[in-house]
């Protein structure tokens, strides 16, 4: 890969569609691979049982904490700095991977200490130390993703992504049809992960080259800017992960094993906030070029995720035990009300996930890093205020109200240090279409939950129709810049 700029002079509407077509990659790619991780999900939980599909959750809860520290936010760094063309491509992948493999090295260690501190079970804590090995494999690839977002080049990724659940799935089917316990499948887990860098190294091949000879200004020029957000990405994995934690020490493996139930439902719906935010990221980290467009971007991001989210969480209100029943079988069910709880904390998370993506392409890691420690801070103590009280459903009301507040905070700062903001008009037309929904619903409930949720999905379509759910304010930023409304 030579040194000019990945960004082409294409003009606008070009640019739209590679949003348009990297969103499509991105959404069909991670739909796929969150819904085969669902059905290994499935699999665990009927082959292993609550007590141990929570053990099995809680091994790889200790190894995503220390997630963070090994990419320590230098992918989104990369993926920046590539997008924005302005340095030797070569020598900051190189050295991109070789901080990578020392910060995981670092976490590897620090896991390993943890877990056999704070875990009295011997076999979860040696689990933890095979689910945490590869994070040194991932040093390797991952690097080489951050070249494919910053060239839009989305359906390749994904296609990897989607090759390497499908192959842990079947490793795990197989483990499981022969027997294998609970520390078995977690090395199984472990070892799919060189799958993704085999399939990375086969398709790059050729088509980027990495120097990996140690520089020190590239390297510690990285770091200075990947130092705000690769602390924000520790602290945001304890945010997302600290509550899993908390139900082991105060609740038990069997609380861990109905809230991950649970949180598999949610993560599944946050694939859609990430998949748009990945795919404008590299047009919003051009903001201070082009300041217009990314009001554009951010106010249409916001629109159509609060269109897609109010919906999600009045279905998944009727449906949870349906939903439970269907993927986790008998001994799941007290997974459904806190299934209800936190498909509600996502239409909180949705836009906060936007604005703190547009804090991080804008520069302003610091606020970004501020921001998640006050929500990791919220979170801990609403955890430790309500999971003793109420379980599992506290756990859950923990999360939504910490989103809730992250919410607030993250668009305020967007509006002070960015100078964006958002009109509203539109997110109150939807909440109008979302009531007719959940009227709808209510009354169609003996009919049972699935027809329903088909009858106020209608009732939703009919109001959409009705409120004219497409934003004027955006359609005329749109055209303002040249933009066609409804261009592909």
């Amino acid at each position: 890969m030579s040194e000019q700029s990945l960004v082409d002079g294409e003009g606008r509407p070009s640019l739209l569609r590679r949003i348009l077509l990297g969103m499509a990659a991105l959404l069909a790619g991670n739909v796929a691979s969150t819904l085969t991780a669902m059905a290994s999900s499935m699999v665990l939980a009927r082959h292993l049982g609550v007590a141990d599909y929570g053990r099995y959750s809680l091994v790889f809860l200790y190894a995503s904490l220390f997630q963070g520290l090994a990419s320590f936010g230098l992918d989104d760094i990369l993926t920046r700095e590539l997008s924005r063309g302005r340095r030797s491509a070569e020598r900051l992948l190189g050295n991109a991977v070789l901080l990578r493999l020392l910060f995981s090295v670092v976490a590897i260690c620090l896991c390993i200490v943890a877990a056999h501190w704070g875990e009295q079970d011997r076999a979860v804590a040696w689990a933890a130390v095979l689910a945490v090995l590869p994070l040194l494999v991932s040093a390797l690839y991952v690097p080489l993703w951050s070249v494919l977002a910053a060239r839009m080049e989305y359906p390749l990724r994904e296609a990897i992504v989607v090759g390497s659940r499908v192959a842990e799935l079947a490793l795990l089917v197989a483990f499981a049809v022969a027997g294998a316990g609970f520390l078995a499948l977690v090395g199984v887990t472990a070892l799919a992960q060189t799958v993704p860098l085999g399939l990375t190294l086969w398709r790059m091949r050729g088509r980027v080259r990495l120097d990996l000879r140690w520089d020190r200004p590239t390297a510690r020029d990285l770091l200075v800017q990947a130092a705000p957000l690769g602390v924000a990405s520790v602290v945001a994995l304890v945010y997302g992960r600290v509550d899993g934690v908390l139900l082991a020490r105060l609740a038990g493996y069997e609380a861990v094993g109905l809230y991950s139930a649970a949180y598999k439902f949610l993560n599944l719906a946050l694939t859609l906030p990430y998949v748009v935010n990945a795919a404008v990221f590299p047009v919003m980290a051009r903001i201070e070029e082009d300041r217009l467009t990314v009001q554009v971007v951010f106010q249409r991001t916001f629109d159509y995720l609060t269109l897609l989210a109010l919906p999600l969480a009045v279905g998944t209100t009727v449906l949870a035990p349906s939903l439970v029943a269907l993927v986790y079988g008998r001994g799941f069910e007290g997974a459904a009300e806190p299934l209800r709880v936190l498909l509600w904390a996502a239409g909180f998370m949705f836009a906060t996930r936007t604005c703190r993506q547009l804090l991080v392409a804008g520069g302003a890691q610091t606020a970004h890093l501020a921001l998640l420690v006050g929500g990791a801070v919220a979170n801990i103590l609403l955890n430790l205020w309500w999971i003793p009280a109420w379980g599992i459903v506290g756990a859950a009301w923990a999360t939504l109200c910490a989103e809730a507040l992250m919410l607030a905070a993250s668009y305020w700062v967007v509006r002070k240090r960015l100078g964006l903001q958002l009109q509203w008009g539109f997110a109150v037309r939807a909440a109008g279409a979302t009531a007719a929904m959940a009227v709808t619903s209510a009354a169609s409930a003996p009919l049972g939950p699935w027809i329903s949720v088909a009858v106020g999905g209608g009732a939703y379509l009919a109001g959409a129709v009705v409120l004219g759910l497409w934003p004027r304010e955006t359609r005329a930023l749109l055209e303002s810049v040249g933009i066609r409304a409804g261009a592909s």
